[in-house]
């Protein structure tokens, strides 16, 4: 177990924080850390920065995250990692596709080789990040495109040699349904599952045998269409499957 002072944190929008602190590890885009949150547990959080500081970009949705983001700098933020495999190098014309705060994960990897970015959003209150050169998309209409993330892409057309994709598993089921059959082997995924460990050890992120943490978190279209789960059922913190509700 790791730990580093909190240089800065910032609420980025709705619920949505970001925390920078110095880290001597070195991580690939697309990897994350184990996250100890004392008392509480551990979550996995992607790494939005890897340059000369680490950050997490997260949304309050438990008891961790929300004591997270009552942290204050110089106060000890304790992880292990960075774990998972990385996005692989982009080739050719770029995209990369987010949804929520799965521009997260992404980021790094943009800000590195370049390209064309999607965002898409609930409303405008919960995008953390935003571009003139961006496409955005809201799903009530208060900013940019009216409508979801892969509607806005499937909307501007172009063709792209390799794709990125990150943010809700609903999401990206649905992106890979209209976009990634046409696109096959040049699309990635960055999953999220429930993870206890992170090593591979526990299981708690199996998918169809695969584990999120250990075989991923970054998944090629090939990996993604063995496994009749995504986008469909998950585990409960007990273990039990359940159905995913699309929202």
């Amino acid at each position: 177990m790791n730990f580093s002072e909190i240089e800065e944190i910032n609420n980025l929008g709705r619920n949505i924080f970001n925390i920078r602190f110095k880290a001597s590890e070195e991580a690939m885009p697309g990897q994350f850390l184990m996250i100890w949150v004392p008392g509480i547990k551990e979550v996995p959080m992607s790494i939005s920065s890897m340059d000369e500081v680490f950050e997490i970009t997260f949304k309050v949705y438990g008891e961790a995250t929300k004591k997270l983001s009552e942290m204050n700098a110089g106060d000890r933020i304790f992880y292990r990692g960075p774990y998972g495999k990385p996005y692989p190098e982009p080739s050719g014309k770029t995209a990369y596709v987010a949804g929520g705060t799965g521009f997260a994960s992404l980021k790094p990897l943009m800000n590195k080789y370049g390209g064309d970015v999607y965002i898409g959003a609930r409303t405008k209150d919960e995008l953390f990040i935003t571009d003139s050169n961006f496409n955005i998309s809201t799903d009530d209409g208060s900013f940019g495109f009216h409508g979801n993330v892969v509607d806005l892409f499937l909307s501007i057309g172009k063709v792209y040699d390799t794709i990125y994709v990150c943010g809700p598993e609903i999401m990206m089921k649905n992106f890979y349904d209209k976009v990634g059959r046409k696109y096959g082997k040049n699309v990635y995924f960055s999953l999220e599952r429930l993870m206890k460990c992170g090593i591979g050890i526990c299981d708690s992120c199996s998918i169809n045998g695969f584990r999120v943490c250990r075989d991923g978190p970054v998944f090629s279209y090939d990996e993604i269409s063995k496994m009749d789960e995504f986008g469909v059922k998950r585990r409960t913190e007990s273990g039990k499957i359940e159905l995913m509700l699309k929202r």
